[in-house]
């Protein structure tokens, strides 16, 4: 009986000697005193078995309290590094309580704890479930573009208010605020609009009924090189449309290059022809009228008469024979730019103008007969 009584307590203490850690903390961690598991980082769990996801700047969030239940919370310093015993961590520069902390799926997604890869809910994609998702892929007619990308690269190109990209440094605004590089839109092609570039957009033009119509002149100043009989010189003009694209014609010359006073007319059929020759309609119709105004300089007037508003200016490349072309505006057209003309609605699916009765032409700026 004695014997084994003691056979008993020795097997008691030998199974408090040899006590182990739940599943031996699954080879992701240390088993220590009270047969508790310290868990290698990206390992969590009562037996370490579960991987942890990665971790985001939060959506929405709440405060945190008291996260390794040490009895104090203490949010006057601001972690930026994993703190491996406590696993308390708050968002870098954020001040105490505030929302935006670092948090796992960045509360926009459930961990899937056997591959430690977050499960974003729908409109947010990433590793961490960082960014929001661009709508229909921006429809085939766009890219995804980040709040830092669009506001980097927005600038204004003309006085009308048209926008561009563009990479100039000095054309660059900051954008500082947490959600920077985590909400995203749709940069449309041009032609398209719409939340996700669904929307195919109709050509605009001047109102016909509109009163007091001025359309833009702008003049071309052509100093070309001193001796001009036979040279091959050229330049070329580039048209930046309403919506921010650049036209460049083909190449001008070399008639408007030769002896001025015999090519005045020549220069002229051929600055309005390039114009006119620009692809989809973007210069519509020109007036052109050039001078001799000295042995070496050419004056060109270019009156636009069908494209409406405030246009920018023409820009000017030149080639051999020519010493500049400096093009100004002479004046500013206060035509309204309405979609369809305003006598027509637009079908954005396919692009075009359903004009109102007694319009016609692709945006409906030409009357045919009595509207009513």
């Amino acid at each position: 009986m004695k014997f084994l009584l003691s056979a008993v307590i020795a097997s008691a203490a030998l199974s408090s000697v040899a006590a182990e850690c739940n599943n031996m903390c699954s080879g992701h961690g240390s088993c220590g005193a009270n047969d508790m598991c310290t868990c290698y980082r990206n390992w969590r769990g009562n037996d370490c078995s579960e991987r942890t996801c990665q971790y985001g700047e939060a959506f929405v969030d709440s405060a945190q309290g008291d996260l390794n239940h040490d009895g104090k919370v203490d949010m006057s310093t601001v972690n930026t590094q994993w703190d491996d015993s406590a696993f308390e961590q708050y968002g870098t520069g954020f001040a105490a309580g505030e929302a935006h902390a670092y948090m796992e799926c960045s509360n926009k997604g459930l961990c899937d704890r056997a591959t430690g890869e977050c499960v974003c809910f729908d409109g947010y994609e990433g590793s961490a479930c960082q960014r929001t998702v661009c709508p229909n892929n921006c429809s085939g007619h766009g890219v995804c573009r980040n709040i830092v990308d669009l506001t980097n690269a927005l600038t204004t190109t003309s006085s009308s208010g048209a926008f561009t990209q563009t990479t100039a440094s000095t054309a660059r605004h900051s954008y500082n605020l947490w959600d920077g590089l985590n909400n995203q839109a749709c940069v449309c092609d041009f032609g398209y609009s719409g939340y996700s570039c669904e929307k195919r957009l109709c050509p605009k033009n001047a109102d016909p009924l509109d009163d007091g119509k001025v359309y833009e002149t702008q003049q071309l100043v052509i100093t070309t090189a001193a001796d001009r009989a036979g040279t091959t010189g050229y330049f070329t003009l580039t048209y930046v449309d309403n919506y921010g694209e650049s036209w460049t014609t083909s190449a001008i010359g070399p008639l408007a290059l030769e002896t001025v006073g015999q090519s005045a007319t020549a220069a002229a059929a051929q600055i309005d022809a390039a114009l006119e020759a620009i692809p989809n309609g973007i210069v519509q119709d020109t007036t052109v009228a050039c001078t001799a105004t000295s042995a070496t300089v050419l004056t060109c007037t270019v009156q636009f008469t069908n494209n409406a508003g405030d246009l920018n200016q023409l820009t000017s490349t030149v080639g051999a024979g020519t010493a500049s072309v400096t093009p100004s505006t002479t004046i500013t057209g206060t035509t309204v730019l309405k979609e369809c003309s305003g006598r027509g609605i637009c079908d954005y699916e396919s692009g075009i103008c359903k004009c109102f009765r007694g319009y016609r032409t692709d945006d409906c700026h030409l009357q045919h007969a009595l509207a009513f």
